[in-house]
């Protein structure tokens, strides 16, 4: 008796098959480009199979399909095989805008690396030493590959929690906001503060990241301590567009968001 096919394979091949004929390529020709058989890509394609998480970006770069099948097959397979902050920093390389929301702590990009090792030992309290030093350097490491550019164009919405809640000694928070403040200033990055006295309290749901690109269909990215969700289907993020409006207009404004960091640099010194 054949094998039912599990929907993630059929839906990911024919997407792999859509982008593959789009380009005008075989399967032996792709099967080139990923250093495996045509008839493997045979089986991707028909869905009696996954591609290798391996595989995934080679097929996604030689495509050109600008992160569509990558994406894809995060929301397919994850998570049992995809790493979802490597997902996400991989959406933000591509993006040419990104709007974020957090409003618990400072977002990854941004984090100095004491800041860094903080969260990541209270998030998971299980990993070793060792372990928090190497995502923490990993975190910066990634940073520094979002921001070294004039791109992707930055707008940021943090909640009052962030700011007005020390989750680290109060000489890493100093450090955390005077980095931060810098950063603003220089005009890299538009950051606001959402005031918490405003009602109602917008973004309760958590953390999102909407990111644009020119060649790509604007994406959602809603994350959790253990998850991170993706999806480019256009109600929904037209939805979280607009709450992210919202959130924007309420907050406070790009100048009062810089003194509001320096004022809280030097209450934590």
């Amino acid at each position: 008796m054949a094998k039912d096919k599990s929907p993630s394979d059929v839906r990911f091949g024919a997407a792999l098959m859509r982008a593959r004929k789009k380009r005008g390529h075989t399967q032996q020709w792709l099967a080139d480009q990923l250093k495996c058989s045509s008839a493997h890509i045979g089986n991707v394609e028909n869905g009696h199979c996954p591609l290798n998480p391996a595989r995934v970006d080679k097929a996604d770069e030689a495509l050109e399909a600008n992160g569509v099948l990558a994406r894809q097959y995060a929301e397919l397979y994850q998570p049992e095989t995809v790493d979802w902050l490597d997902e996400f920093h991989s959406l933000q390389k591509s993006a040419h805008f990104i709007r974020e929301y957090h409003p618990n702590i400072v977002p990854a990009a941004f984090q100095t690396p004491d800041y860094a090792r903080t969260v990541i030992r209270a998030s998971a309290p299980w990993f070793s030493s060792r372990e928090v030093d190497e995502r923490a350097e990993l975190r910066k490491l990634q940073g520094e590959v979002i921001l070294k550019n004039e791109k992707p164009h930055y707008h940021v919405v943090l909640d009052d929690a962030v700011v007005r809640r020390g989750v680290a000694s109060p000489s890493v928070m100093a450090d955390q906001f005077d980095a931060l403040a810098k950063l603003v200033q220089s005009g890299r990055i538009i950051l606001q503060v959402y005031p918490w006295e405003i009602l109602p309290q917008l973004g309760l749901g958590g953390p999102f990241s909407l990111l644009s690109s020119i060649d790509a269909p604007e994406v959602l990215y809603a994350e959790s301590l253990y998850l991170g969700q993706t999806t480019d289907d256009p109600g929904r993020v037209r939805q979280y567009g607009m709450l992210f409006s919202e959130l924007q207009a309420r907050a406070r404004s790009p100048e009062a968001t810089i003194e509001l960091l320096m004022k809280k640099a030097e209450e934590f010194r």
